[in-house]
């Protein structure tokens, strides 16, 4: 049964920020990675004291702290590509459609131009040339 315990033990411990980012240990304060307190809290499912180990371990190594400009694993996975209102800056709808349509040898209309912003893909609905 001991060894079940220290097995269990050892096994949410290795889930906890400390060794997930090494190089955030010995940051003081910060934003809190929401992943690593999920992390740490899914301790609490093996009972209480792997879930208050693992947040006593990366919250006094600084390891539950997003590095300065850092964003968290959620953060990247839930960022949505949005479609843009107004052209960017600089964008001139026409020369693109007139390229387009001497590229594609068909007619395309600058209106039917999207403009998407983000770093994201694109959804999977939008069709694109691969070339």
């Amino acid at each position: 049964m001991k060894k079940i315990a220290v097995y269990l033990l050892a096994l949410q411990l290795a889930g906890c920020g400390y060794f997930l980012y090494p190089e955030r240990v010995g940051q003081t304060d910060g934003k809190v990675d929401p992943t690593v307190v999920i992390l740490d809290a899914a301790g609490l499912l093996f009972g209480i004291l792997p879930g208050v180990v693992a947040f006593a371990v990366d919250l006094t190594t600084g390891a539950i702290y997003l590095p300065a400009g850092g964003t968290s694993a959620l953060d990247k996975h839930t960022k949505k590509l949005s479609q843009t209102d107004t052209l960017p800056e600089g964008v001139d709808a026409d020369a693109i459609a007139r390229e387009l349509t001497m590229i594609l040898g068909q007619p395309v209309s600058a209106a039917e131009l999207q403009f998407f912003r983000g770093d994201a893909p694109l959804p999977a609905d939008i069709a694109l040339a691969r070339y």
